[in-house]
């Protein structure tokens, strides 16, 4: 365990509504644009970029027969209006039932291969669906900007996102390096701790690939859980063993938030789903001797305060509704809310 050593870190955590405020679109024919999906068009954005119509087809069946009870998909609706449909269907639930059935003992032989099947659908293509949401001069901007006035390289930037759209938005040379894949030393860390697209693993080794490429980590309870009775069950692992430097990346994010005078969420709402963060951040609550201030940039920040506040043992949070209105304000600014 790091020993609590307060100084005027921060740390900073991305969630999907970071992109969105950024500016993230991809372009599409005839010259329109689509923002980066969130929860609400998730499915509709990365079904229409999904490359492999086999795949396509596959989490299709998928979501229609688990999520919204039908027989088979309906074949008379257009593929538009079939992924309408899917608008309510919770991308964090998906995530987990699929890393949870594959892993679980008590799941049947037959449906741990199909949910298995769905799952390599969805890792194939999240690399070539977010490729699309490239940087860009808004996101550059932004970003920019957040360097400029709020980051140094003592802090951290944990990323929930699967995009790199920050990454590339930074100005080259880089002066960032990726925990767990690259040497920090005297670099502002970013730490992405459910995976990245531009990132392989080869052998039990992620490491870094090309924009295609992606390595996913599931939202789940599951991520540190593993049976080790290969007789009569299967040796089975939890989604963060699949290589060692995941539990690492999440060990590095523990200890910088331990050290941390303050923690700001840019657009991420705490879903339910995934629990091993809410446990992560509880025990950091816990062990510290003084709790650090928190800082909420989202649009329905004050709900957000009020479920954090109902969850955890945190005073009340500093509530801001936009990534440009965060930006406005200095480093400086920040902490001097919390002396």
């Amino acid at each position: 365990m790091a020993k609590e050593h307060v100084g005027r870190k921060i740390v900073y955590f991305l969630g999907a509504g970071a992109s969105v405020g950024a500016g993230a679109v991809a372009t599409v024919q005839a010259g329109g644009i689509i923002a980066i999906p969130t929860q609400s068009d998730f499915w509709q954005v990365f079904l229409r970029f999904s490359r492999g119509t086999g795949n396509r087809k596959t989490i299709d069946r998928f979501l229609f027969h688990y999520f919204l009870g039908y027989a088979k998909v309906p074949s008379r609706l257009r593929a538009p209006e079939r992924r309408r449909l899917l608008a309510g269907v919770d991308v964090e639930e998906v995530f987990t039932f699929l890393s949870e059935r594959v892993r679980a003992p008590s799941t049947s032989p037959s449906l741990r291969g199909y949910v298995k099947q769905v799952w390599d659908a969805l890792v194939e293509e999240i690399g070539g669906v977010f490729s699309r949401f490239d940087s860009n001069v808004s996101t550059k901007a932004v970003y920019r900007q957040m360097l400029k006035k709020h980051l140094r390289s003592r802090d951290a930037v944990v990323s929930f996102n699967y995009d790199d759209v920050f990454e590339r938005s930074m100005p080259t040379p880089r002066r960032w390096a990726y925990e767990g894949l690259e040497d920090c030393q005297g670099r502002l860390r970013i730490i992405k701790p459910h995976g990245s697209v531009g990132w392989k693993e080869i052998d039990g080794r992620v490491s870094m690939g090309t924009r295609e490429d992606a390595v996913v980590v599931a939202p789940t309870h599951l991520k540190f859980v593993a049976t080790a009775d290969g007789k009569s069950i299967p040796i089975l692992q939890g989604y963060l063993d699949q290589s060692p430097q995941f539990g690492d990346i999440w060990s590095a994010m523990e200890d910088q938030m331990k050290q941390a005078k303050a923690l700001v969420f840019i657009g991420y709402s705490f879903p339910v789903a995934d629990l091993y963060f809410s446990s992560l951040l509880r025990s950091v609550l816990a062990d510290r001797t003084r709790s650090p201030g928190l800082v909420l940039v989202n649009p329905d920040a004050v709900a957000i305060a009020q479920r954090l506040r109902a969850r955890f043992a945190v005073a009340e949070p500093v509530r801001l509704f936009d990534l440009r209105q965060f930006i406005g304000m200095t480093r400086k600014q920040i902490l001097d809310l919390f002396q």
